[in-house]
This record gives structure tokens, C-alpha cells and sequence, in this order.
């Protein structure tokens, strides 16, 4: 195991820039941020609900040179563009098409999806069957016969009835902003540089004032839905990886989901780890994609 600080990963991770780009496909654009040779097996880092690109920032740059990392908003996320409806099928067609986008991957790559990512990465393989090389499924909850939110797994958390991400909110200076940021759901964070660069990435300045980069309408209207029977379809390798303390996804949950994963490969507890793995271990997480990418021999 590496030994590194929050601080030196993220300055490890910005130094090696990403070529940015934005591309027109399942009829919206998305920024996505693009590392390495194309030549490459590829790696598609899928980040959560009301999130963006920067969750993978410090983490993507550690798979080169041997692999060719993206990272994408999802439409109504980051800076990507904003649709008049949103569903989770409409987000996992977004997947499929930069899965088939041959100017971006030459081959299909492995999907690496973190809560809602994991939840449009399950749907996007079921899709691909064994065209797809692999999937790791990164604390998204799934439970049988209950409905998960089809945003997040069961992070949009509600409150007197009202959905949080669901709310405009507008705020009159940038530092009134960052003050405001919260991780969903709430959780400590011993690594407050990552935490604080995040939130520097959340938020953006409109004619009305600071405010968050995702679209309240995103979250406004999604029905809650089980995807429980769709796990028996997944055909490619699997790998599910979730937080010791985390709200969200846990062993009991975990273990029935790998039950139904016919190809599942990998049940893997990160300790010390909330629901936002990459902020609180993510060191350990880079190690275990890392083990898990080799116990695959994809790359090799």
C-alpha cells in the first residue's frame, strides 16, 4: 500500500491535467475530462448524485499510463448541459453512447460508478451484456421488492417531505456558497483538502448569484424504482466495493446484491469509509481498483 497525505494525492492528481471536451450525444452535451493514450483499455468514471467530474480528479490520473481514463457529468450535472426531463434510462443511454463513441474508446471500456453512477453503470451492463469488460460497483445500494431512489440509492435523503437536491438555492457571494456545502448524506471528513476542492468544484456564478453546478430539476421529479431483478442480468465481471460506516450501502445489502450478480467477483469493505470513499480512503480505494483491474488481467 502507497503511503500518501489528502494533500500530496491531490497534488499529484492536478498535475496531470486532463484534455476537457464537450460532446454531443444521446441528444445533450457532456463535459467529460479525458487522460492518456487512446491506445490504452479504457476506464468511464461515473460520479454520484448532484455531483461531477472533480470527484474522480484526484483519482483517475493514478491509472495511467496504463489505462485511458474519462470522467463525465451526467446531463444536469457539472458542466454539462441541462435537459428538460430527466430519467435514469435517459442517463443510461448517455453511458451507452460514450461506451459506443469510438473517437473517445476504441473498445468498450470498464465502467466504474460511484452510488448514482453505479446505478446507470448496472443498467448500462445489463445493456451490454459480455460486450462490456467490467463493472465495479462503488456504494450504490440495491434492495430487493424496496424501492431505491432513481437518483442515488437512497441518498436523496428527504426532509418534512421536501427533497434537499430538489430545492433552487442562491447565494449572494462564493464564500456564502462554500459555507453552505454538504455531503448527502452527512458524514464526517478527516480529509478536509479533498473536501474543500470538491466544493470549490460544486458551485458556479449565474445573473442571480452563486449556486450549485447540478440542476434541481434532475432531482424534482424522479420516481423511486427497484432495480433489484435487473442484477441477474449483468453478464460481465463485477466487483462491489462499499464504506465500513456507510449509510447507504451495507454488508448485508452488499452480500445479497453479489448473490445475484452471476459474475460477481469481488465483495470488498473499505474500512474508515463513509458513503464518499474517494474523499475518506482514497488511497485505499485506487489500491483496491487497482487489484481488482489486475485480478481481471484487463490491461494486461
Amino acid at each position: 500500500m502507497i503511503e500518501m497525505s489528502a494533500a500530496d494525492l491531490l497534488m499529484k492528481g492536478l498535475s496531470q491535467p486532463p484534455q476537457q471536451k464537450l460532446v454531443k450525444l444521446a441528444g445533450t452535451q457532456l463535459n467529460i475530462l479525458e487522460w492518456g493514450d487512446p491506445t490504452r483499455p479504457g476506464l468511464l468514471f461515473l460520479h454520484g448524485g448532484a455531483a461531477h467530474v472533480g470527484w474522480w480528479r484526484f483519482i483517475a490520473p493514478f491509472f495511467l499510463p496504463d489505462y485511458h481514463c474519462i470522467a463525465v457529468d451526467i446531463s444536469g450535472h457539472g458542466d454539462s448541459a441541462r435537459r428538460s426531463e430527466y430519467t435514469p434510462v435517459l442517463w443510461s443511454e448517455e453511458v451507452l453512447a460514450l461506451v459506443h463513441e469510438r473517437s473517445l474508446f476504441m473498445d468498450p471500456p470498464v465502467i466504474i460508478g460511484h452510488s448514482m453512477g453505479g446505478l446507470i453503470g448496472i443498467r448500462a451492463a445489463v445493456v451490454l451484456a459480455e460486450e462490456l469488460p467490467g463493472l465495479v460497483i462503488i456504494d450504490s445500494s440495491v434492495r430487493p421488492h424496496q424501492a431505491n431512489h432513481a437518483g442515488d440509492g437512497n441518498t436523496q435523503k428527504r426532509r418534512n417531505g421536501s427533497n434537499l437536491l430538489g430545492q433552487k438555492r442562491i447565494y449572494a457571494s462564493r464564500q456564502q456558497a462554500l459555507a453552505r456545502f454538504r455531503l448527502i448524506p452527512p458524514q464526517p471528513c478527516k480529509n478536509e483538502v479533498l473536501l474543500e476542492y470538491i466544493a470549490a468544484e460544486s458551485i458556479h456564478q449565474t445573473d442571480e448569484g452563486w449556486t450549485w453546478k447540478y440542476d434541481p430539476d434532475a432531482f424534482r421529479d424522479l420516481q423511486p424504482v427497484s432495480i433489484f431483478d435487473e442484477l441477474k442480468e449483468i453478464a460481465c465481471p463485477t466487483a462491489i466495493i462499499y464504506g465500513q460506516r456507510s449509510r447507504i450501502l451495507d454488508r448485508e445489502t452488499a452480500e445479497n446484491m453479489r448473490s445475484e450478480i452471476r459474475n460477481a467477483m469481488d465483495l470488498i469493505e473499505i474500512a474508515d469509509a463513509y458513503h464518499h470513499i474517494m474523499l475518506d480512503q482514497p488511497v485505499v480505494l485506487i489500491e483496491e481498483l487497482k487489484r481488482i483491474l489486475k485480478c481481471w488481467k484487463y490491461g494486461d
